[in-house]
């Protein structure tokens, strides 16, 4: 081998490592800000996962370097860097200058086979022991259940404060889920159209939602705070941006928050701005979506109980399970005290940071006008959506900028 190739030998070779090592370290400082991290948990069913996980990275980073360690080490060991009698330039050697080969080692091959068997059988108990823990879905602390119904492509979630899962939820809300810091929350995670799969990884893993099929899960956070998660089942056509968020609350404040929501919603005084937005979502909106005490079906103010209709499975209803099309959208009695819209794909505000609190966002937080209003104009455009088919939302290209203004004007009053 000539001089000028064992120099790209030796410079392959250190790029590889370096490149390595950098990709390591990037992980490890990109971490700490990254929404989707289960390397920083702050629930403890995401830190019974990071000590799982971690350990075995540790295990697999000593096992890659010490086999590519070999690898170099072998390579140095029996390199062969030129010859007297044949032609050095090019790597022409005689048979008997090559290094004496061995064609088998008993010891090493029983070692080899031995010793990764032991090492992935311990990793193996430990797994499932951590699976174990993770499958133990008892959530003692507190009577509340919520109900976690995926849709395309956005999620709800139904409370029932005392357990009760048969009957209608005391409150529904969407895109955000509220729950209390320091304490054990029960999901019952279902779907209404297709298989999704619900997951906010610095507090647990994941969980699928699958039509007809309730999957019962856990949550919880150590901390106050708002994490982000994703739909990680694909599951059409805005699967990338379907969204969570789960937001832990000191129990005082999850408290106010739980009674806020409880409440129906007001309608806006007459001759307002506000009051034409109603008349508009009405007749517009009102159809797919729900605001407690403002829209109706079939003459009768809406309220919590018709989301009851979903546990049944009634064919036609405003909860239809049965057709895998859920002909349902985002409850929106109190959408102001939420951060995000669109299935998390936008920020309500647009200092919608933790620097605000979450039960201040509908009284100091910035109304991020122009994405509301862009949705409500031409959602498809915003999210790619099938509306046609009950998948999304639909575009209206019917409605003024006047319509507009006055709807997002009504929207502002929901808190």
């Amino acid at each position: 081998m000539s001089r000028q190739a064992r120099g790209l030998v030796w410079l392959s070779s250190l790029l590889i490592i370096a490149g390595t090592i950098a990709l390591i370290v990037v992980a490890i400082v990109a971490d700490k800000d990254h929404p989707l991290s289960t390397l920083s948990p702050v629930g403890r069913q995401g830190r019974d996962i990071a000590e799982l996980i971690n350990p075995i990275f540790i295990v697999a980073g000593v096992v890659f370097f010490l086999i590519q360690g070999a690898v170099l080490a072998l390579w140095w060991r029996y390199r062969v860097s030129g010859s007297d009698t044949g032609d050095g330039e090019f790597g022409y050697y005689d048979d008997e200058e090559f290094p004496e080969q061995t064609h088998g080692n008993n010891r090493l091959e029983i070692a080899w086979t031995i010793v990764p068997t032991i090492l992935l059988a311990v990793i193996s108990v430990f797994t499932l022991v951590a699976l174990f823990a993770l499958d133990d879905v008892k959530a003692s602390d507190e009577d509340v259940v919520v109900t976690v119904i995926g849709q395309q492509w956005w999620w709800e979630y139904q409370y029932h404060l005392d357990g009760d899962t048969d009957s209608p939820p005391d409150f529904v809300t969407a895109n955000e889920l509220v729950i209390p810091v320091g304490v054990d929350i029960a999901l019952d995670i279902k779907s209404r159209d297709v298989i999704h799969s619900f997951w906010i990884p610095k507090l647990n893993g994941k969980r699928d939602a699958v039509p007809g099929r309730s999957h019962d899960w856990v949550i919880q956070a150590e901390e106050p705070g708002r994490f982000r998660g994703q739909c990680t089942e694909f599951c059409g056509l805005s699967h990338g941006y379907m969204k969570m968020v789960a937001v832990a609350l000191p129990p005082a404040e999850f408290a106010q928050w739980k009674n806020n929501q409880r409440t129906a919603a007001t309608a806006p005084a007459e001759g307002t701005y506000a009051a034409k937005g109603l008349d508009t979502f009405e007749t517009q909106c009102a159809s797919c979506h729900v605001i407690v005490g403002l829209t109706s079906r079939g003459g009768e103010l809406d309220s919590w109980n018709i989301y009851g209709e979903f546990n049944g499975g009634n064919a036609g209803s405003y909860l239809d399970q049965e057709t895998l099309v859920a002909g349902a959208a985002p409850n929106l009695t109190h959408l102001m005290t939420r951060g995000t819209f669109a299935g998390s794909a936008f920020d309500l505000y647009l200092d919608a940071g933790d620097h605000i609190p979450y039960l201040e966002l509908a009284e100091k937080g910035t109304l991020n006008r122009g994405e509301l209003e862009a949705w409500i104009s031409n959602a498809p455009e915003r999210k790619p959506a099938d509306a046609a088919d009950k998948r999304g939302m639909l575009a209206f290209p019917g409605l003024s900028p006047e319509d507009i203004d006055n709807v997002v004007a009504f929207l502002s009053t929901l808190d």
